[in-house]
């Protein structure tokens, strides 16, 4: 619908219009281009094998306190053994950052541990949570 003398009303045209020198996003007397900075490598797909899942066993079965805080330790076991129950007083993620650095840091594949040497734990959270609740 176009603006006319008939449609005072129709509405203005919407998207970008590029902006003009010394504007938003550039300062005044700035003659650079802006750099395209490159994006962040993607995460590797992780396929969670035997050696992976074992190793994720292996850190519940010696982290008996973190698994019980994790799974939700139950009254009736902890009623049973003459102590406390023991709950996650920390979001969950803190231990599968835990678990993530346990079974990928010794990884047979190398660009799976330099990956983890150089982004962290962060891009193995979520994997490890999958596998946990699959």
């Amino acid at each position: 619908m176009r603006k006319n003398k008939a449609n005072p009303r129709a509405p203005k045209p919407r998207g970008k219009q590029p902006a003009k020198r010394g504007q938003a996003g550039q300062a005044a007397g700035d003659d650079e281009d802006p750099v395209a900075v490159p994006k962040a490598a993607a995460p590797l797909r992780i396929g969670w094998g035997t050696a992976r899942t074992d190793r994720l066993l292996d850190w519940l079965e010696n982290n008996v306190e973190d698994r019980q805080r994790l799974f939700s330790d139950s009254a009736q076991d902890a009623k049973d053994e003459n102590r406390r129950r023991r709950t996650a007083k920390s979001v969950k993620t803190t231990f599968y950052a835990k678990i993530a650095e346990y079974v990928f840091s010794v990884d047979e594949d190398v660009k799976v541990r330099d990956d983890l040497r150089a982004h962290g734990t962060k891009r193995y959270v979520k994997a490890v949570e999958n596998r946990i609740a699959s």
